[in-house]
C-alpha cells in the first residue's frame, strides 16, 4: 500500500522491474535511478518500459528523496 516504497538501481538483468510494478499497482512508491546515471542501465530501462514510476533520479537525488520521506513519515 501506500506506505511502501521500492527503489530500483543499477543492474544487468530484468528482475527488479516486475517487482517495482506490483509495487506501483498495490499504490507503493516507486523511484528508478535515471538510466543515464547508473553504472549498468538494463535494469532501469526495463523498469521504465514496464510501467512508469513516481520518480526517476539519479543516485545521489534518491538519496536526498529518501530522507526527505524520512522526514516526513516523522
Amino acid at each position: 500500500g501506500s506506505g511502501l516504497a521500492a527503489v530500483l538501481l543499477t543492474g544487468a538483468n530484468h528482475d527488479g522491474a516486475q517487482g517495482l510494478a506490483e509495487v506501483k499497482n498495490y499504490g507503493g512508491l516507486t523511484i528508478v535511478q535515471d538510466p543515464d546515471d547508473a553504472q549498468v542501465a538494463t535494469m532501469p530501462l526495463a523498469a521504465l518500459k514496464i510501467q512508469q514510476p513516481d520518480h526517476v533520479l539519479p543516485i545521489h537525488g534518491i538519496g536526498r528523496l529518501l530522507v526527505e520521506l524520512e522526514q516526513i513519515a516523522c
